[in-house]
């Protein structure tokens, strides 16, 4: 099951955030499967209740129909996917240090920041490849968003996710962004990165928002 946040509770620990991803990835083929329905109308409106009866007859034909006909929505036997599989279930007990420092008062969220317009140093951000992206966040979802979420946060809000560098080591970068559920909500996300490593160039990432610093993708 996914994870609920607690009484009082901001945001799920590690834990329940990673559970929670893991449940969502091997979800989904579910729900997916399930949204075919709505393709016929029966399904797709308020089923009158002179139906109950008949109902699971109908939900039966109408799987075993799409079973037999419909194109298959996923395979999850190639190579890349038991490579996936096994990351994930590597990184799912991971400690993420970016949290720790943060959590301990070694770097503030909300202090001591500085705009990197205003730095004095040249700053260089890694190039990230489709395919590390889709590594790191251990699936297309996110990269599918990001056209639109991107556009929204740099031209819709007269630079109000400016771009930041911490005071003490430039290798640490924050901005602030809108929840994607709430237009009047606002997170800080706070990213660690390497310029000079290809293969890893983000080490870690920490953010506001209910998922905290989950270790499988990112919210």
């Amino acid at each position: 099951m996914p994870g609920f946040l607690q009484k009082d509770a901001k945001q799920l620990d590690i834990e329940e955030a990673n559970e929670t991803r893991m449940t969502t990835k091997t979800r989904w083929i579910i729900e997916s499967f399930h949204s075919q329905f709505k393709k016929w109308r029966f399904f797709s409106e308020r089923i009158s209740q002179d139906f109950l009866l008949n109902i699971d007859i109908l939900v039966r034909t109408l799987s075993a129909s799409v079973n037999k006909y419909g194109p298959r929505l996923f395979h999850g036997k190639s190579a890349e996917d038991y490579t996936l599989a096994n990351k994930m279930l590597l990184m799912k007990n991971r400690t993420s240090h970016l949290e720790q420092s943060i959590s301990n008062g070694d770097l503030s969220i909300r202090k001591n920041w500085i705009s990197i317009r205003d730095t004095e140093l040249d700053f260089y951000f890694p190039y990230l490849t489709l395919d590390f992206l889709r590594e790191y966040t251990c699936g297309v979802y996110q990269i599918k968003q990001s056209p639109a979420y991107a556009k929204a946060h740099l031209y819709d809000h007269d630079g109000e996710s400016e771009f930041q560098l911490s005071s003490s080591d430039d290798s640490f970068l924050r901005c602030r962004l809108r929840s994607k559920h709430s237009s009047t909500t606002l997170y800080f996300i706070c990213i660690h990165f390497d310029y000079d490593d290809k293969d890893e160039p983000i080490k870690d990432h920490y953010c506001q928002c209910k998922s905290r610093a989950r270790n499988l993708g990112c919210c």
